[in-house]
C-alpha cells in the first residue's frame, strides 16, 4: 500500500491540474462587451482594418516562418479556407515575422487567404485578443459581429477547426460548404 500511495497523490493532483489546462487551453474566451479593431499591412503594404472582414466568420492566425508548429498547420488553413470560404469564413493569418520570409513562405506553401504583416506589433495586437505570453501559434474565432468566441493556444487540425467555427454558421446553407 505504501507504494501506491505516491500514485494516488499525483493522480489526485493530475487529474484536476489536467482538467483546468484543458479548460484554459480548449474552451471558448469569454463574450466581450466591445469588439478588437487593428489595422495592419499585407504583403504588399497595403492597410487593413480587422474591421474590414466584419460580417464573416473570421479565424485569425498568429503564426511566423521560424515557428514549426505554425508551419505545421498552415496546409490546415488553407483547407479550411477552400472549404468554408463561400460559406463566410475568412482566415487571416497574422505573421510575426519580416516580410521577405512571410512572402516566400506564401508562396512556397500556396497559401490561399489574406496574410498581414505584424512583427512585433503583432505581440501587442496578440495580448489584446488573448494570449499575453505570446506564444504561438494562436488562433482566435470571430463571430460575424467581430466578437471573441473561441481561442486556441497551439496547433490546429482541420477537424479542431472545424469544431471551432461550426457552431457560428447559422445561416449555412447545405450546399454552401464544398469538400476540397
Amino acid at each position: 500500500m505504501k507504494k501506491i500511495l505516491p500514485f494516488i497523490i499525483l493522480a489526485l493532483v493530475a487529474i484536476p491540474a489536467g482538467l483546468w489546462v484543458a479548460q484554459t487551453v480548449f474552451s471558448p474566451a469569454p463574450a466581450q462587451a466591445k469588439t478588437l479593431d487593428f489595422s495592419l499591412p499585407d504583403m504588399q503594404g497595403k492597410m487593413h482594418n480587422l474591421s474590414g472582414w466584419r460580417n464573416k466568420v473570421v479565424v485569425l492566425n498568429f503564426w511566423a516562418t521560424w515557428c514549426p508548429p505554425c508551419r505545421e498547420e498552415i496546409p490546415e488553413f488553407i483547407k479550411l479556407q477552400n472549404t468554408y470560404g463561400s460559406a463566410g469564413v475568412q482566415v487571416i493569418g497574422v505573421a510575426l515575422d519580416n516580410l521577405e520570409d512571410v512572402k516566400e513562405f506564401y508562396k512556397t506553401e500556396g497559401m490561399n487567404y489574406p496574410v498581414l504583416i505584424g512583427e512585433q506589433n503583432a505581440f501587442n495586437i496578440m495580448a489584446d485578443f488573448g494570449e499575453t505570453t505570446g506564444s504561438l501559434p494562436y488562433t482566435v474565432v470571430l463571430n460575424t459581429d467581430g466578437k471573441i468566441v473561441a481561442h486556441k493556444l497551439g496547433a490546429l487540425d482541420l477537424p479542431r477547426m472545424e469544431a471551432l467555427i461550426k457552431p457560428h454558421l447559422g445561416n449555412l446553407q447545405a450546399g454552401a460548404v464544398s469538400r476540397p
